[in-house]
C-alpha cells in the first residue's frame, strides 16, 4: 500500500485480523522500525497492533483481510466476520480507521518475516495491556473494552447451556457405536468408554483447578497431564478388566451435576476475574470453563470418527450396523 506518511491530514482507512486461538490469545505484530530500510508503516512504525494495511479504492476491507492473511501471515482464513471499528492515531497524529474482523479459524501456522513485521508475538488481552507504552495509540482502550465487554456478557446459563450442548455432542457420538464394540480399541489404540472416562476425568481436574484459580490467590493453574492418562489407561487394559459401561456413564453424570451446581452460584465479577497459567500467562475464569465445553466437543469428534471405523468394520465383518445393533 502507499506509505502513510505521503497521504493527506484526514483519517486513513485500514483493515484488520483479529486471530483468536483456542486459548484466548491474540496476535500482535510489531510494525517495522522507521529507517530500517525495508518500509515501515508510516506512523505506526514500531509499534504493537493488530495485523493490519490500508484499504485501497479498489479493494473491500473484507478482501484487505484475506490480503493480509495470505501475503503477511501466510494463512488461508476460515470464515471472517466483522468485529468492530478501532480508531488509531499514529506518532504524528495521523488517525487510521480500522475495520477489524474476527477470525478463529485457519489452515496453516501463521508466521512472519523480517520484511513484512519488526516482531509478533501470541499474547492474551490482559498481557497486552502491560505493552501500554509500545502500542499503538488507540488500541490499549480497544483491548480492554472488546474482551472486557466479552467477559461482562457471560453467565452462568449461558455457560451452563454451552456445557449442555458439549455433552449432547459427546453423548450423541456414544451413541452411533454399537455397544457391542464400546470395549473395543476403534481409533487411536482408545475406546468409546475410554473417551467418556477421560472426558470425565478431565473436567474434575478443569473444575478444580478452576476453583483454585478463585480460593487460592497466587495459585498457577496446573495443566492436565494426559501422558499420566494414557498411563493409567495402558493399565486398565491390561488387567483385562474393562469399566462397566453404567459406572462410566454414571461419572460422568456426576461430574456434570458438580460442576453446574459450582458454576450456578458463580458470581459475574467471579466469572470474569482471572488467574495464572503456566503455559498461557493470564486465564479467565470463564474461559477455562469454555475449556472444558471444548474439550467435551473434541472428544465428541474422536467419538464419530470411531463410529465412521465401525461401519468400515460392519461392512467387512457382515455385522450388524450401529443402527441394527
Amino acid at each position: 500500500m502507499a506509505d502513510p506518511r505521503d497521504a493527506p491530514a484526514g483519517p486513513l482507512l485500514a483493515a484488520a485480523v483479529v486471530l483468536v486461538r483456542d486459548d484466548d490469545a491474540i496476535l500482535l505484530v510489531r510494525q517495522l522500525a522507521r529507517g530500517d530500510g525495508r518500509g515501515g508503516v508510516g506512523p505506526l512504525d514500531d509499534r504493537w497492533t493488530l495485523p493490519l494495511t490500508g484499504v485501497s479504492d479498489q479493494e473491500t476491507a473484507e478482501a484487505a483481510v484475506e490480503r493480509i492473511c495470505r501475503d503477511q501471515l501466510h494463512i488461508a482464513p476460515g470464515a471472517i466476520e466483522f468485529n468492530d471499528t478501532i480508531y488509531l492515531v499514529g506518532r504524528e497524529g495521523t488517525r487510521f480507521v480500522v475495520n477489524a474482523f474476527l477470525c478463529v479459524h485457519w489452515e496453516g501456522e501463521p508466521r512472519t518475516s523480517a520484511h513484512e513485521y519488526g516482531d509478533a508475538a501470541w499474547v492474551m488481552p490482559t498481557h497486552a495491556l502491560a505493552l501500554a507504552g509500545e502500542l499503538a495509540e488507540g488500541l490499549e482502550a480497544w483491548l480492554v473494552g472488546a474482551f472486557g465487554r466479552e467477559a461482562a456478557e457471560e453467565t452462568p446459563e449461558a455457560l451452563a447451556a454451552e456445557l449442555d450442548d458439549a455433552y449432547e455432542q459427546l453423548l450423541s457420538g456414544l451413541e452411533t457405536i454399537p455397544v457391542r464394540l464400546h470395549h473395543e480399541r476403534l481409533a487411536d489404540d482408545w475406546t468409546p468408554l475410554d473417551v467418556i472416562t477421560h472426558v470425565a476425568d478431565a473436567e474434575a481436574h478443569y473444575a478444580a483447578e478452576t476453583r483454585r484459580l478463585l480460593d487460592t490467590p497466587g495459585h498457577t493453574w496446573r495443566p492436565f497431564n494426559d501422558a499420566q492418562w494414557d498411563v493409567a489407561r495402558a493399565l486398565r487394559a491390561r488387567t483385562h478388566e474393562p469399566e462397566d459401561p453404567t459406572a462410566v456413564r454414571a461419572r460422568l453424570d456426576l461430574m456434570r451435576a458438580d460442576t453446574r451446581r459450582w458454576l450456578a452460584s458463580l458470581t459475574p465479577a467471579e466469572l470474569s476475574a482471572y488467574g495464572n497459567h503456566a503455559e498461557r500467562g493470564a486465564v479467565q475464569v470463564a474461559g477455562r470453563i469454555t475449556k472444558i465445553a471444548n474439550h467435551a466437543r473434541e472428544h465428541a469428534e474422536q467419538l464419530r470418527a470411531m463410529a465412521r471405523a465401525t461401519r468400515l468394520i460392519d461392512t467387512a465383518t457382515d455385522q450388524p450396523s450401529a443402527e441394527e445393533a
